[in-house]
C-alpha cells in the first residue's frame, strides 16, 4: 500500500509490468479522504459541516463551557477522530446528533445564561445554531448521506475493501428518499464510483473478495 500521488502511482504501474508478480494498492484512508472532500464541498453538506466546525471550536476554546458540556454529555467529547480530517468532520456531525439533547440542555442553562460568553457575538451564533431545528435536521440528513462511508472503527483486511464500499453505497440509497432528492443520490454515487475507480479499482480487491466466498455471496445476493 503507497500514497496515491501521481508519482507513486506511475513508479507502482512501473513495478508491476516489470514484476509480474508483484500487486500494490493505493492507500485506501486516502481514497476515502478524496470521496469526503468532494462531498463535503456539495452544498447540502458544507454549510452544516461549517456550522458543527463553529459550535464545536467555540466550545472547546473555552474552559468552563467545555467542562460544563462534558458534564451535561457524562464526559463524552464532541469532536471523535477518524482516520482522515474530513472522517473525522463526519464523525462529529454524528456524534453532535448523537449529544443534541445535552447541548440544547447546557445552551438554556445557568451555566451559559450567566455567563460573559452569552453575551458576545460569537456565542450567541452558536447558542442560535444549537437552538435551530434546521440545523439539526440539517446534521441528521447529513448523517444518514455520509457518514456510513466513515462508519466502523476497525480497519477493514484487504478482502473486505470492495465488499465494505458496496455496503456503504447500499446504505447511502436506502438513506435517501425515492424521488425528493434522487439528484442528490445521484450525484453522491457518481463522486463515490469515479473516485473508486480512479483509486481503488484493482483486481487484487476483486480476487481477494472472490476468494473469500462468504462475502463475494453477500454482494451477488444483494445485486439479483
Amino acid at each position: 500500500m503507497v500514497n496515491n500521488g501521481a508519482n507513486y502511482k506511475a513508479a507502482c504501474k512501473l513495478l508491476m509490468e516489470r514484476i509480474p508478480t508483484l500487486f500494490w494498492t493505493p492507500c485506501a484512508a486516502h481514497c476515502l479522504d478524496f470521496i469526503l472532500v468532494d462531498i463535503g464541498k456539495m452544498k447540502v453538506f458544507s454549510k452544516s459541516i461549517a456550522r458543527a466546525r463553529q459550535v464545536t471550536t467555540f466550545i472547546y476554546w473555552h474552559g468552563r463551557l467545555l467542562d460544563a458540556m462534558r458534564e451535561k454529555t457524562r464526559g463524552r467529547d464532541l469532536v471523535r477522530p477518524g482516520v482522515t480530517r474530513f472522517a473525522t468532520a463526519f464523525l462529529t456531525l454524528r456524534s453532535l446528533h448523537t449529544h443534541r439533547d445535552a447541548l440544547k440542555f447546557l445552551f438554556v442553562s445557568d451555566d451559559w445564561t450567566k455567563s460573559r460568553l452569552a453575551k458576545i457575538e460569537a456565542g450567541k451564533k452558536v447558542h442560535d445554531t444549537i437552538l435551530s431545528t434546521e440545523f439539526w435536521n440539517s446534521v441528521k440528513d447529513c448523517n444518514a448521506r455520509g457518514s456510513m462511508i466513515v462508519d466502523g472503527d476497525e480497519r477493514p483486511a484487504i478482502l473486505e475493501v470492495q465488499f465494505c464500499m458496496e455496503y456503504a453505497k447500499k446504505k447511502i440509497t436506502e438513506n435517501f428518499p425515492t424521488r425528493p432528492k434522487a439528484d442528490l443520490l445521484k450525484d453522491i454515487l457518481a463522486i463515490i464510483d469515479k473516485r473508486w475507480k480512479d483509486q481503488k479499482d484493482q483486481p487484487l480487491y476483486v480476487a481477494a473478495l472472490y476468494l473469500n466466498p462468504n462475502k463475494y455471496f453477500d454482494l451477488k445476493t444483494d445485486d439479483v
